[in-house]
């Protein structure tokens, strides 16, 4: 007898569940609500339960290339850290419409969004 495993939307559901369930204790701890031996050491168990839950956290910058404006439009999405860039979309609007694509590295769109985002980095912004 097989049994269909149940796909990744049927047991989001039940998965957002959990986390809630667990990320309330963490934060009882942060804030310091949970009951224990002392006050000083509830909150630095707290904070290291909170500190070490995540594995890990990525931040992102995204920054919007205006090319174009009204209808058609036209820009670019640039995901990156830093300087880096990670990814790069092409945006393209009509009234009411519109489509994207993922532009490749070895494309000169990706290089000129490269570009802008390490002058920025540069100067600070």
């Amino acid at each position: 007898m097989t049994t269909k495993e149940q796909t990744c939307e049927e047991r989001i559901s039940g998965y957002l569940a959990n986390l809630e369930e667990s990320v309330t204790d963490i934060l009882k701890g942060y804030y310091g609500e949970t009951e224990g031996e002392g006050e000083d050491q509830d909150n630095e168990r707290g904070f290291e339960e909170w500190n070490n839950f995540p594995l890990a956290v990525t931040t992102r910058q995204e920054t919007k290339i205006e090319l174009s404006w009204g209808g058609p439009s036209d820009f670019l999405t640039v995901s990156h850290d830093g300087a880096q860039v990670i990814a790069v979309t092409y945006h393209f609007q009509d009234w009411f419409d519109g489509a994207t694509r993922e532009v490749s590295e070895d494309s000169k769109v990706w290089e000129y969004a490269r570009t802008v985002i390490e002058a920025r980095q540069e100067c600070g912004y």
